[in-house]
């Protein structure tokens, strides 16, 4: 069996690493800069400094209020694995799981009641369990 090569740590700007470590921990954060590096490092440069660094970065809402609206949106775009990471960061933001089941069953309104429930399922049954158990982010991505 061949050895798997000994992946380089992607760099991460220091702003994009701060808001990153705060909305989930350091592993996930470098975990996503390493994929998103493999793929291409310019790109991930360019996703840390507007994404990390600079929209999860303002201060306009509280970023609680930003990771409910990000709930909300990943229930609307059934983007499951990114659902998951938002109920951690909301979470780790003071958000608590009632307001997140809120804002999740309120989308039953503008997406429908299958998007809903798939969402309410991952929270009830993947993500309030772990965030109990003291996890602060969903397992840090793989390229593998």
């Amino acid at each position: 069996m061949a050895k798997k090569a000994t992946r380089k740590k992607a760099s991460i700007p220091a702003r994009a690493k701060k808001r990153g470590e705060a909305l989930w921990n350091e592993a996930f954060t470098q975990g996503i800069a390493d994929e998103l590096a493999d793929w291409d490092p310019e790109f991930n440069e360019l996703f840390m400094n507007f994404v990390y660094g600079g929209l999860y970065d303002r201060d306009v809402l509280p970023h609680k209020t930003r990771e409910l609206c990000a709930i909300a949106a990943c229930v609307m775009a059934n983007a499951q694995p990114q659902l998951r990471t938002h109920l951690f960061a909301a979470a780790n933001c003071g958000a608590t799981k009632q307001e997140m089941m809120e804002v999740i069953l309120q989308m039953t309104v503008y997406c429908g009641a299958p998007f809903m429930l798939q969402a309410a399922r991952i929270a009830q049954k993947e993500v309030f369990p772990a965030i109990d158990a003291g996890k602060t982010s969903p397992n840090p991505p793989t390229v593998d």
